[in-house]
């Protein structure tokens, strides 16, 4: 139940178990070995087990790095225990992890080239922001901060929306306290990038 991201020959994707049973995200090259069999079974090139697996979790690509966001284990949608996981695309090797991120990241990981930095969303009522920057030890996440989304009651503002980014802000919609209550705090909440804050709801 997540978005397929496709890059330089291969697929990379997420799966779902349950809030609390493991599960896999996976490489898969998109070459078919076989044209002459349409039905043929793939391995992955490699895959990554996490508890809680990945659910709704879409994952940015580029050549140096796959990212990608975690459930949290727990069946809790507000558990201190999700991560932003960056992979090495070809290997799966383990580049860099931004642990205990608030509840289950179920947003996908956008770029905004004019902040070089990477945005996504939690259920847990959290927008979150980080760079990649590359060390002489491997790659670092860094300048990682988030904004408490709200929605007017002390309900959960969940949020499971990936967030459009233009001109110095970010827009995601996020849920009221009632999450399939009508009139029960819903709203699009614009996030101002440059103070870290929200501009208006």
């Amino acid at each position: 139940n997540c978005p397929l991201t496709i890059h330089d020959g291969y697929l990379y994707t997420g799966f779902w178990n349950s809030e609390t049973d493991n599960a896999n995200f996976v490489c898969l090259s998109i070459t078919d070995e076989d044209p002459g069999q349409k039905k043929e079974q793939k391995c992955a090139s490699w895959y990554h087990t996490a508890k809680g697996g990945f659910y709704w979790a879409g994952a940015y690509a580029c050549d140096d790095y796959i990212l990608i966001g975690t459930d949290d284990g727990t069946n809790s949608c507000v558990g201190q225990s999700a991560s932003m996981l960056a992979f090495a695309p070809r290997t799966g090797e383990l580049l860099a992890s931004w642990e205990n991120l608030n509840g289950d990241i179920r947003s996908t990981v956008v770029y905004d080239t004019a902040t070089n930095a990477y945005y996504f969303t939690s259920k847990g009522g959290s927008f979150y922001s980080l760079q990649m920057v590359k060390a002489d030890d491997g790659w670092q996440m860094t300048n990682q901060w988030s904004v408490a989304l709200q929605n007017g009651s002390n309900g959960t503002p969940m949020s499971t929306c990936s967030p459009v980014v233009y001109n110095g802000r970010a827009y995601v919609g996020v849920s009221g306290a009632g999450q399939f209550a009508a009139y029960s705090g819903h709203n699009i909440s614009v996030i101002d990038l440059g103070g870290k804050k929200i501009a208006y709801s």
